[in-house]
């Protein structure tokens, strides 16, 4: 019987070779049985896979008080990725399990896509596209467009993500602001961003960008009552969660002209629908939650994944940690 037992539940990505090398000093330095959960195995299944686990990774599948409790010997559970809202950490505190993440290689590709999603709503990409291959070769439907140039980028949320975000927009020569109560001052000084309460945000923005982990506290935290304090020609930008957006106020100012449009790479659902009112408003630019997406990022996030969660096996220093009063 090997000393650990390791169980990759729910790999989006096929590329398993990328878990085995984060996986290399663990398995180099001790007898490991690595267990892949096959593509659509039922999540009943996978609960008997996982019961005699010394430790899991995990992407999107619910890690809950019902998960958890048939687990009989789990010390670590490892996300491949940064978002924690499928995992109930304080559950996982009780079991006495550690639970680490990874926050660094979706940083860049994450911010490249806020990006693309400003260009695409504010040049209109899409609906230019449309239109060419149905036969319409005229510039008056796209009307207005007008200039990048001293535009307002607001920053919801001010942390890795948004701090290369602004960047980003900063090379276009527009203007940044952002608003994240938990930083000092200076940060926002030395990345050349300005300082704002949510009121201003909201308000000034041209372009609002979310960028803050989707809890009890945020969720819906864009609502009616947002859509009504932004101008008429703004855009949300969210590649962050769905649900930190109240989707059915969102559709409603599309629709209503309340805001001029949305570039969307999480909606509600990860599980949508054709017949969802957001698919059809035309002013929406939607992604399939693919913002984190790119080769060289795929393999980053399952090695580092299998490393933390192999560092734990080992007992090293766990620098990713989302428990850390384990630690105690």
């Amino acid at each position: 019987m090997a000393e650990f037992k390791v169980v990759v539940v729910d790999s989006p990505s096929m590329a398993y070779e990328h878990f085995y090398t984060g996986l290399k000093e663990l398995t180099d330095t001790r007898d490991v049985e690595v267990v892949i959960v096959p593509p659509g195995t039922s999540r009943e299944e996978s609960f008997k896979i996982c019961e005699d686990a010394d430790g899991i990774i995990f992407s999107y599948f619910f890690v809950d008080e019902e998960f958890l409790g048939h687990l009989k010997k789990c010390k670590v559970i490892s996300r491949t990725g940064i978002g924690m809202n499928t995992i109930d950490i304080p559950a996982c505190t009780r079991h006495g399990i550690y639970v680490v993440n990874v926050r660094e290689p979706q940083t860049v590709d994450v911010a490249n896509h806020v990006a693309a999603l400003i260009l695409c709503c504010a040049k209109k990409i899409c609906k230019a596209n449309k239109m060419v291959r149905e036969g319409v070769w005229q510039l008056e439907p796209l009307a207005p467009i007008g200039q990048l140039t001293g535009k307002t980028v607001g920053l919801y949320g001010f942390g890795r993500i948004a701090h290369v975000v602004a960047k980003r927009m900063l090379a276009f020569d527009m203007r940044v602001i952002a608003c994240d109560p938990f930083l000092p001052d200076e940060e926002f000084v030395k990345n050349g961003v300005e300082r704002v309460d949510l009121d201003t945000l909201i308000a000034e923005s041209d372009f609002l960008s979310l960028h803050m982990p989707h809890t009890p506290k945020t969720e819906k935290i864009v609502n009616a009552e947002t859509f009504k304090k932004m101008k008429k020609t703004a855009y949300l930008i969210n590649c962050a969660r769905g649900g930190l957006v109240d989707e059915d106020a969102l559709v409603e100012a599309l629709k209503s002209g309340e805001i001029a449009g949305a570039g969307l790479d999480t909606i509600w659902s990860e599980h949508p629908t054709p017949d969802m009112p957001i698919f059809s408003c035309e002013n929406a630019v939607i992604t399939p939650h693919a913002a984190w997406y790119s080769v060289e990022c795929d393999r980053d996030l399952l090695v580092d994944a299998a490393k933390n969660l192999a560092d734990s096996l080992l007992g090293k220093p766990m620098n990713t940690l989302c428990n850390p009063e384990l630690l105690k």
